[in-house]
């Protein structure tokens, strides 16, 4: 690896996920992308054939072994998305009060009837059930359900224009489908192969949705398992948001099918205290879904969209990661472009956010008490000197988490040999991971190391005092050293 290539100021705090789409999947694209600052890339598995998927996942490990930048990847499940079938005419115009059925399979002729590609709706749905359509624009609510259970009679309380196969969302409607499509699971068999670093799981309701997910991936036996990150976007999620935080590895607040879900005055709210959760569980959180949603169409965003970027940021998200921005959008490079101005920005005015009130935390993402101990001594001590840095090695990541968890307003780089961990790192709030042999060599060793590697990058120069954490020999307990240098 030739670590001294990537000289784009690589000692960012919150990182930036991008999603591959036509606009963005060409070789070219991607390394300009990661020059201008994605961390992550996002397949959607909605979206793309395996094959062509293939070749964007080759091409990425290669640009990051070129560029010298550790870029992870993230496979996003599509899960059981719940669309209308073929409407007559393609669309219909749904008018306040005006009634209409759901019947059983995908077509119709009848104008006032509705199908859908979830077989077990009628069955699912009760008297007082609420339907919504076209991302929540249009709403009916179901008034009577056949004696024989082959429709169910809904009215029209918002009314709009609906299409053909465009999503359905029934907010607090007890589903009997499992979270794991069959689909998701031809597409987790292959993401693990492939050796994706995150699996995003779509439409949780609870924490048991988790657990079947991380079962399926242990059934493969891989020999690096993806993380999990759980997608918040229904309401029972949101009510079982903690213990859901007990078992994942990631939480994404996906705003689009969360924004229909519930009232849409709640999503900031909602957001918001995900995110304060997430960071009190020590869990990395993605913010998600429309930050710089005209940028799709335009090459500068609004003063809106800007300040969300900035306040999911100062909020404290972890990564925030564009959509159709990056994969349909005229400009994927301007929206990553524009992210990254923003988030620096928006970092410059961050202070430390250690959040000491924490009782309870996902212990899957804990390092050991040692550990734990040496590196909030060493955070604190990084600001009483205002030092330049904080270092550390680390073999899975627990000990980068640990520091990354602090919120210290010092940078912290974080040495590891594995590539795989690397780039998991990459979703780590104010971590910057660098993949290198020197992880077990001595003290001495590992600062002539990043020293070299600071200067050549422009962030270290004689004066500037370094933290780093490592561990002796005779100690077997983790990481139970903390040194101070002073560069020369």
């Amino acid at each position: 690896m030739n670590d001294t290539q990537y000289e784009e100021q690589p000692l960012v705090k919150t990182k930036i996920i991008a999603t591959v789409g036509p606009a963005s999947d060409s070789r070219e694209m991607l390394r300009k992308l990661i020059i201008a600052g994605v961390d992550l890339f996002r397949l959607n598995f909605a979206h793309g054939k395996h094959d062509n998927l293939a070749e964007v996942v080759k091409n990425i490990h290669e640009l990051s072994e070129e560029l010298g930048k550790p870029i992870g990847i993230l496979g996003d499940l599509s899960g059981p998305k719940i669309r209308l079938g073929v409407l007559p005419g393609d669309e219909i115009i749904c008018r306040q009060n005006m009634s209409f059925r759901f019947i059983r399979g995908l077509e119709t002729n009848h104008p006032q009837e509705l199908t859908c590609t979830y077989e077990s709706l009628i069955t699912d749905l009760r008297e007082g059930d609420p339907i919504l359509l076209a991302d929540g624009m249009v709403a009916m609510r179901v008034v009577e359900k056949s004696a024989d259970g082959e429709f169910v009679e809904c009215v029209v309380e918002r009314e709009g224009i609906i299409r053909s196969r465009q999503g359905v969302n029934l907010p607090g409607v007890q589903l009997s489908t499992p979270c794991l499509t069959e689909k998701d699971l031809k597409d987790l068999a292959w993401g693990v192969e492939h050796g994706l670093d995150y699996i995003g799981l779509s439409f949780v309701r609870s924490a048991d949705d988790i657990t079947h997910l991380i079962d399926e991936i242990e059934k493969l036996n891989p020999v690096e398992p993806p993380h999990v990150v759980a997608k918040i976007e229904k309401i029972e999620a949101v009510s079982d948001i903690e213990q859901i935080l007990k078992l994942t590895d990631a939480v994404m607040v996906a705003r689009g099918d969360l924004g229909v879900e519930v009232d849409i005055e709640r999503v900031p709210i909602i957001q918001k205290r995900i995110i304060h959760l997430c960071n009190q569980y020590r869990v990395p959180v993605i913010t998600a879904t429309q930050m710089l949603d005209s940028m799709q169409f335009n090459t500068f965003p609004t003063r809106a969209e800007a300040s969300d970027v900035a306040n999911a940021v100062l909020d404290g998200s972890d990564a925030v990661m564009l959509s159709g921005e990056t994969a349909v959008g005229v400009s994927p490079l301007a929206a990553v472009s524009m992210m990254s101005r923003i988030v620096r920005e928006a970092a410059r005015i961050l202070s430390s956010n250690l959040h000491s009130e924490e009782t309870t935390s996902n212990r899957r993402l804990h390092a050991r008490e040692v550990t734990e101990a040496v590196t909030l001594g060493a955070g604190i001590t990084a600001e009483k000197l205002d030092a330049d840095l904080m270092v550390t090695c680390t073999h899975e990541g627990k000990t980068a988490m640990a520091l990354s968890k602090q919120r210290r307003t010092v940078p912290t780089v974080a040495l590891t040999d594995r590539p795989s961990t690397a780039r998991r790192i990459t979703l780590y709030w104010g971590v910057t991971p660098l993949l290198t042999d020197v992880v077990d060599k001595s003290p001495q060793k590992i600062l002539k190391y990043i020293v070299t590697y600071g200067k050549k990058l422009g962030f270290l120069s004689p004066g500037s005092q370094i933290v780093l954490i490592s561990g002796t020999d005779w100690s077997s307990l983790g990481h139970d050293m903390l040194l101070v240098h002073e560069v020369k």
